[in-house]
């Protein structure tokens, strides 16, 4: 097999593989988890293709709209769908579960990524991050690259 000094190696390495993947294999959300964030998520994504920005932020999770005012948030979506024009296409890309995320509370947290084409943008990725809030999914972030 291997010699007696470079099985401490072959140990530690695989040791060190195990902690990188198992925690990627608990970022793949449930089934029915999925199913119920990538609703919301849809749902808020029609209103903003429909340019309902101020119902989007309504229906938002109460952290998001602590984060952004209706104000605000109403004027950044006006002025970023003015230059990428109309939705043409969007294809969900990956999903992954989480509960924590950044300079938020602790809880459950599912991150949609989205390939999308606008009339004016050809390539731009969308990520919307969804949140467990009391009984359903609510979308707590928006962003576009």
């Amino acid at each position: 097999m291997f010699p007696k000094q470079f099985r401490i190696h072959a140990v530690l390495i695989l040791a060190v593989l195990f902690m990188i993947f198992f925690p990627l294999l608990n970022e793949k959300p449930d089934k029915e988890k999925a199913e119920k964030a990538t609703a919301a998520a849809m749902e808020f994504l029609y209103l903003i293709d429909a340019g309902q920005y101020a119902e989007s932020w309504q229906g938002a999770a109460k952290l998001m709209q602590e984060k952004v005012t209706q104000e605000e948030w109403v004027d950044k979506l006006t002025k970023a769908r003015a230059l990428s024009g109309e939705l043409v296409e969007r294809k969900e890309q990956s999903a992954s579960y989480s509960t924590t995320a950044k300079d938020s509370p602790d809880g459950e947290y599912i991150l949609l990524n989205y390939e999308s084409r606008f009339q004016n943008a050809e390539s731009v990725a969308e990520y919307v991050t969804v949140m467990l809030e009391g009984e359903g999914w609510r979308v707590a972030g928006y962003f576009i690259q």
